[in-house]
Formats: C-alpha cells, structure tokens, sequence
C-alpha cells in the first residue's frame, strides 16, 4: 500500500514538473513572438526612413533608381558573393597601437585606446 502511494506521489512530482516546464516554454514563446513583432516593426520603421530619405536625396540631387542600384550591387559583391548580404569587413587595426581591434569592444584590448570605427562597422 505504501508502495502504491509512494509511486503516485512521484507520479504527481513528475506532472507538476511537466507543468511548470511547459509553463515556462509557454512564457518563452509568447516572449520570443513579442521580440519578432518589436523586430518587425523596426525593420518597417527602418523601410520608411531609408525610403524617405532615398526620395529627398533623388529629388535634390537628380539620382536615379538605376544608380543607387548599381551602388546596392557594389557594396553586396563586396565578398565576392550577390547575396543580399553586407559582407562582414575584418576588425580594424587600433589606431595607437596597431594590433586588431577585438569584437565590439569599445577600447583597444591591448593598449586602452577608445576604438575608432566607422558608422556602418558592425
């Protein structure tokens, strides 16, 4: 008899295990579907603001669509690849020292100096 309830307590732990796990899976997932529509809506606010500002540029200055196209060509085969992707520049040099800057860091690793990147280093 004890045995019986031996077993369905350890039945009860592992269901409420299986609950709790699942309860968290469910909390991830609606935060995950929070962040990809937070993304999505950034990418269109971006769209925008790329556009508009393609537009004024085209306007006061007499580009054309065929240009910036060619210049959307160029800067994609920079690796040697058109893939819709920025090709990934490799990490500059420190402009005190000399040796590579490492990742996102904001200063050199190696001698202290604030890292200089250019605005669109990733």
């Amino acid at each position: 008899m004890m045995e019986g309830l031996f077993i369905a307590g350890a039945s009860q732990a592992s269901v409420n295990q299986a609950q709790e796990a699942a309860g968290t899976a469910s909390r991830a997932a609606a935060d995950a579907r929070t962040q990809n529509r937070e993304t999505q809506l950034d990418v269109e606010k971006l769209f925008m603001i790329t556009e508009a500002l393609w537009k004024m540029v085209k306007e006061q200055h007499g580009y054309t669509d065929d240009q910036l196209a060619e210049i959307i060509c160029d800067i994609d085969l920079r690796d040697g690849q058109l893939d819709g992707k920025v090709a990934r520049q490799p990490n500059p040099p420190c402009s005190q020292c000399g040796r590579m800057l490492m990742g996102r860091h904001p200063v050199c690793l190696y001698c202290g100096a604030v890292a200089v990147r250019g605005p669109f280093e990733r």
